[in-house]
């Protein structure tokens, strides 16, 4: 199950949402308000790699294999 991070427009919240399935269209509320004026952050995702450090999918150096 994909997690997205949204901000409510109405009071600012940020919280995070797990959807059922990507292309679910359900109708997300804020918790604290429940407003339904929320839009979707742009936020990275972290993943952990073979030798145990995490890391956050940003492409940088990717082709080079630098960094």
């Amino acid at each position: 199950m994909p997690l997205y991070e949204y901000v409510c427009a109405q009071c600012g919240t940020f919280f995070e949402y797990w959807m059922r399935s990507a292309g679910a269209l359900e109708a997300v509320v804020c918790p604290h308000c429940q407003s339904q004026e929320v839009s979707k952050k742009f936020s990275t995702f972290g993943m952990k790699g073979s030798a145990g450090g995490s890391s956050a999918s940003t492409g940088d150096n990717c082709a080079t294999g630098g960094g």
